[in-house]
């Protein structure tokens, strides 16, 4: 977390929230390696068109990486949010307010909506990051049931 208990959100120091930012850039390396699998399934379903379960797997490949790719640009733009903040952390009590209004005026959070702390706004973002993982890990048991399918049938 980037505030214990005993730490107030004003001593939050620059350190805390660019190594946070550097653990969000995990989710690029799962965004890539889903999307190759997310393309694989997409080709594959398409040369082997017929209602099988490998094609049935493709596609259900090929949903959770289109699901992986959501939550990656979600993760990506707090990130890049997080980074702003990093440079701002000497005001970030005025700077938290600002994102707000700013995320409200372009209807990505409801106007009047609490002012969220660090922390909270970190455990969202680490939501999003594990339904991120769930998603890719689906998507590797898919192939390991493809290939295991192969094998039994082959």
């Amino acid at each position: 977390m980037l505030s214990s208990n005993n730490r107030s959100q004003n001593s939050v120091t620059k350190i805390d929230i660019v190594t946070f930012c550097c653990f969000l850039s995990i989710s690029k390396h799962i965004d890539l390696f889903s999307i190759l699998l997310t393309i694989l399934a997409a080709i594959v379903a398409l040369i082997h068109i017929s209602l099988t379960s490998l094609t049935i797997s493709c596609l259900i490949i090929f949903i959770l990486g289109l699901m992986s790719k959501y939550y990656a640009i979600r993760i990506d733009f707090d990130r890049k949010l997080f980074e702003y903040l990093s440079e701002h952390v000497d005001h970030l009590p005025e700077e938290l307010l600002a994102m707000d209004i700013a995320l409200a005026n372009l209807q990505l959070i409801k106007p009047h909506q609490s002012s969220r702390t660090l922390s909270e706004r970190q455990k969202g973002i680490l939501s999003l990051f594990k339904r991120q993982v769930v998603l890719f890990l689906l998507q590797n048991c898919l192939i390991v049931f493809i290939m295991i399918n192969a094998i039994i049938t082959s």
